[in-house]
């Protein structure tokens, strides 16, 4: 099957492969394979879109820009994220550095459990 279908603009077909059988109707599936990449963070995907003979190629370039579309969506998001304050991080480094004295601690006991001052934890 050797279609050109159209991409949007930071997108490519990689490739249009074969995948197997349609489990209902039994007719072929094709996998078509595209490579995203967002220039403004750098970062790049690979999506599989798989599709029957049923599937019209506007309708497979459709799914492919909307994957496209939510993609860039999510990562800008993502890269919106506020990174942790100088005290949240100290916060989260004594959370962990609890959690590992604590997990020591109960490795080192023969029950599993961990006492401090007469009471368990």
């Amino acid at each position: 099957m050797a279609i050109e279908l159209w991409t949007p603009q930071g997108s490519s077909l990689v490739s249009s492969d074969i995948g197997g059988n349609n489990a209902e109707t039994g007719e072929s599936v094709t996998i078509h394979t595209f490579h995203f990449h967002d220039k403004e963070s750098g970062r790049k995907s690979v999506i599989k879109i798989p599709v029957d003979s049923s599937v019209s190629q506007a309708h497979i370039e459709d799914m492919a820009a909307q994957a496209l579309e939510s993609w860039i969506l999510e990562i800008r998001t993502d890269g919106k994220k506020k990174s942790p304050t100088p005290e949240q991080r100290k916060e989260a480094g004594k959370a962990i550095r609890e959690f590992r004295e604590y997990a020591f601690r109960r490795r080192e006991s023969t029950n599993n459990k961990v006492y401090y001052k007469g009471t368990e934890l």
